[in-house]
C-alpha cells in the first residue's frame, strides 16, 4: 500500500470541548479572546498525518517485522498477531503561526495539547470507520514501558522522503518536529487494550483509562 497523506483534519472551535471545562460566560472578555484564538486554529492550523499499511510477521524472542523493520517489545509482540494488519502513521499539528501578540501566544498554547488530542481521535476513528474494526488500539513509542522512544526513527525510516509532505522531521535524538506530534501503530484491538493503561501522566486530557502498573 502506498503511503496516504490526510492533509485536512478538522479542528473543532467549541470551547468548552477544547477546554474541557464547564461553560464559559459568552459575554465575557475570556469566552471572547477564546473564541479569537480558536479563529486562528481553525484559520491558520494544519493538522496533518501520513499512513501506511503494513502487516505483521513475527519472529522469535520479543520481537516482530512491520513493513520489513524490526521492532523490539514484548508487549507489542503481545497485542499484535502473525499477518496481522496495521497502520503506521505520523501525525502533527505543524508549527505555532507568527506574528501573534502575547496573549493569543498563551491562549493558542493552551489550546494545542486539546487540538492534538482531538486530531489524534479523528485519525483513529478514520480508520476504525474504514477497515470495521470492532475496537482500534495505538500504541507509541516511549508510552510503552519496553519500547524506547528510539522507534521513532524506524517509523521515519519506513515512510522514507514521505514525511516531507506533512512537514514533519526527526532529530538525532528521536524526537520530532514540529513539537506537537506523534508516531506509532493504529491497529484492530482484539485484546482490550488501552495505550493510556501505561502512560502514567494522570492529567492527560486525553486520557481513556486510569494507568495500569503492570499493563
Amino acid at each position: 500500500m502506498k503511503d496516504v497523506v490526510i492533509k485536512k483534519i478538522p479542528i473543532g472551535t467549541d470551547i468548552e470541548k477544547l477546554l474541557g471545562k464547564k461553560p464559559l460566560e459568552a459575554d465575557s472578555s475570556a469566552y471572547e479572546e477564546y473564541s479569537h484564538a480558536a479563529n486562528i486554529l481553525s484559520q491558520r492550523f494544519k493538522p496533518r498525518a501520513i499512513l501506511k499499511e503494513c502487516s505483521v510477521k513475527t519472529t522469535t524472542g520479543n520481537t516482530i517485522l512491520i513493513g520489513g523493520h524490526v521492532y523490539k517489545s514484548k508487549i507489542l509482540k503481545h497485542l499484535l498477531s502473525d499477518n496481522q494488519k496495521v497502520f503506521l502513521y505520523l501525525l502533527t499539528i505543524g508549527d505555532m503561526p507568527t506574528n501573534l501578540n502575547q496573549t493569543e501566544k498563551y491562549l493558542l498554547n493552551s489550546l494545542k495539547l486539546p487540538v492534538m488530542t482531538s486530531a489524534m481521535r479523528y485519525l483513529k476513528n478514520t480508520i476504525q470507520l474504514e477497515q470495521s474494526f470492532d475496537k482500534i488500539g495505538m500504541v507509541n513509542p516511549g508510552l510503552l514501558p519496553d519500547w524506547s522512544i528510539k522507534a521513532n526513527q524506524i517509523i521515519f525510516n519506513t515512510f522514507s522522503n514521505s514525511t516531507k509532505s506533512i512537514g514533519m522531521e526527526i532529530t538525532p535524538y528521536s524526537t520530532m518536529r514540529p513539537l506537537y506530534s506523534s508516531s506509532g501503530i493504529l491497529f484492530e484491538d482484539l485484546l482490550d487494550y488501552c495505550d493510556c493503561q501505561t502512560c502514567p501522566i494522570d492529567a492527560c486530557i486525553g486520557r481513556e483509562a486510569r494507568f495500569v502498573q503492570s499493563a
